[in-house]
Order: structure tokens, then C-alpha cells, then sequence
């Protein structure tokens, strides 16, 4: 892990957890004794350190970059919080903490089971579709991977803004509503499914564009293949307008902007529940297959 072989222990695990969540910081606690107890290094957050008496470690984006695994408690949130700057080599693991949890999968009664699984190298590996974004400005860009989705979305007492679409150079539309939302297959159960999007399966490479409350009836959803490249700007230049991107890092979004989407090369690596599947999550989360439904 972390550029070592996964089948040997680790020495350094990052932990990041919920503040919010009582349950979390109690467990999060349990969880620094025993890696401690098995001979290896908790690396706390900056973040979370106070709240689990562990000695001040990084800022949550750089947890990956300086451990051999990552586990997080809390909820999506807290995960995504942790995962844009992880590299591929970083495995990373969510213990549900929050509330729907589609990324946090794991139980939180089965967390020193999953510690076992970690520290054995058995853990249920999969690799998860980021992309990368570059955000230009007139003078700068600034380059970020996302894992969920990178959402264009007027205020909430603004007017109409629209949103230019181009795919690999061509137009693709001019979106008139409320603002655009692009995803991956990990994101498309956020705020894509909120907004009407498809649901698709993490194993399946695409990249989804959803208009925000249309004021066309003709537009619509789409799936694009994830060798496509994306640009988008607003063309209304005094609309207050924000970019945010994993639902963590917000900019204010101007008409002299340009935001180009692609996928990245770094997928995120999830250890995933060994008896969960993806249609189970669709089933407990969503109450898909439930009678009556």
C-alpha cells in the first residue's frame, strides 16, 4: 500500500473522522489504540487530532500522500474531504458514520474486522473513476481530481444562468436553468440522482452531464464516454454564479473562466465490503426491491 506490496502490514494508516458525530470520535479513538497495539503509526488529520488526544498530523487532502492506507469515519462528506488529493497508490476505506453512505460502505461494528482484513492484505479491492479538472482564469489555473462531480449552479436568488457545454471542441449545448452538474459513475447516487440523472454502475467508465431544472424540455442527461474532453463557462458574466467540485471546494465562477473536465489517470483505490455489491447498496440505501415499492 502506498507503493508497497499490499500484502504486507502496514506501518503508517491515516485516520480521519466526523467531529460532528460523537459515535465517530469515540470509535475513532478505539480505532489509533489498536493500530498502535499492532505496532504500527496513526497519522491523524489536523482536523481531527484534538478530538482523538493524537498528535497533530496533515491537512485531510494529504493524508494519502504520507500513509500507506486511509480510513475514514464519518460519512461521504468526510470521505470525499480525504480522497481529492489521495493518490492511486493509497487505498481508502469509509466506515458509515454519516447518513445514505454510498462511498462510506463499511459498518461501523465491523470496523476492527475491516482493521484485520488491512493489516492481513485481504482486503476487496476496486478502482474508482476520478477526473481531473482544470480551472483557468484569466491570469492562473488551478488543476483538482474530483471523484464525485464538478457542479455549475447559479445562487439560490439569482436568475437564469447559461451554462456552454463544448465536447472535444465541439458545442455541445447552451444549458439554460439553474446550472450543469458532470459526474462519474461514483457520483451519479449525489446530487446527479437528485437532479433526475441516471444511475450507473462504478464498474462502467463514463462521464454524465445533467442540466439543473432545464427550461427546456428538450434537454436532457446525457453518457459520454470517458475518453471525452469537457469545457465549460457561463455566458452570463453578472450572474452570481459558484463552481463546486466533490461538494468541498467552492469558487466563485466568473464569465471569463474556463473549466475543462477529462478523466484523470489516478483513479481512487476503495476497499470495498467483501459482502457488500453494488446493487445491495441500490437495495438498503435507495429501498430498491423492497414490497410495495
Amino acid at each position: 500500500m502506498g507503493g508497497r506490496d499490499p500484502q504486507l502490514p502496514p506501518r503508517r494508516l491515516g485516520v480521519a473522522v466526523k467531529l460532528s458525530n460523537p459515535h465517530a470520535v469515540a470509535l475513532g479513538r478505539r480505532v489509533v489504540d489498536e493500530i498502535q497495539r499492532r505496532g504500527a503509526t496513526a497519522v491523524v488529520d489536523g482536523d481531527s487530532a484534538a478530538a482523538l488526544g493524537a498528535p497533530p498530523g496533515p491537512p485531510r487532502a494529504e493524508l494519502g500522500r504520507l500513509t500507506d492506507v486511509v480510513l475514514v469515519l464519518g460519512g461521504d462528506g468526510t470521505f470525499l474531504s480525504v480522497t481529492r488529493g489521495c493518490p492511486s497508490s493509497t487505498p481508502v476505506a469509509g466506515v458509515n458514520l454519516g447518513t445514505l453512505g454510498f462511498l462510506t460502505e463499511h459498518a461501523p461494528e465491523a470496523t476492527f474486522a475491516l482493521l484485520d482484513e488491512i493489516f492481513s492484505g485481504r482486503c476487496r479491492m476496486e478502482q474508482r473513476q476520478r477526473l481531473k479538472v482544470v480551472v483557468r482564469f484569466p491570469e492562473e489555473e488551478r488543476e483538482l481530481l474530483v471523484l464525485n462531480d464538478v457542479v455549475v449552479n447559479k445562487a439560490s436568488l439569482a436568475r437564469i444562468v447559461t451554462t456552454v457545454a463544448e465536447v472535444d471542441g465541439e458545442l455541445l449545448s447552451r444549458y439554460r436553468g439553474d446550472g450543469l452538474i458532470i459526474a462519474t459513475p461514483s457520483g451519479s447516487t449525489a446530487y446527479n440522482l437528485s437532479a433526475g440523472g441516471p444511475i450507473v454502475h462504478p464498474a462502467l467508465p463514463a462521464m454524465l452531464v445533467t442540466p439543473i431544472c432545464s427550461h427546456s424540455l428538450g434537454v436532457r442527461p446525457l453518457v459520454l464516454p470517458p475518453t471525452s474532453r469537457l469545457r465549460v463557462w457561463i455566458e452570463d458574466s453578472d450572474a452570481e454564479v459558484h463552481l463546486t467540485l466533490d461538494g468541498q471546494v467552492g469558487l466563485p465562477m466568473t464569465g471569463a473562466m474556463r473549466v475543462e473536465v477529462s478523466q484523470s489517470s489516478e483513479p481512487l483505490s476503495l476497499i470495498r465490503n467483501a459482502k457488500s455489491t453494488f446493487f445491495s447498496i441500490l437495495h438498503h440505501k435507495l429501498k430498491w426491491g423492497e414490497r410495495g415499492e
